[in-house]
């Protein structure tokens, strides 16, 4: 019984763990729209959640960079 009670609350720790560390984002495409992105993205071997993942990374390097290059600018001047 009390091997029962460890692994639950081994489960429940892990679980706890999981879910303080990610955040679960609803996003609604238009039916055609979505039909294109599975098509494509089963084609270059990714999933939609983890193409949606890649995409909003690189995104967010590219403004970090931009951002960056225009600091860079505006004290130059």
């Amino acid at each position: 019984m009390i091997h029962t009670e460890k692994k639950t609350a081994t489960k429940q720790k892990s679980a706890a763990k999981k879910t303080a560390a990610t955040k679960k984002v609803s996003v609604t495409f238009e039916k055609e729209f979505y039909t294109e992105l599975e098509e494509y993205v089963s084609s270059h071997g990714y999933s939609v959640e983890d193409y949606i993942k890649k995409a909003v990374k690189e995104k967010l390097d590219s403004d970090r960079i931009s951002n960056m290059i225009d600091f860079m600018s505006y004290k130059k001047q």
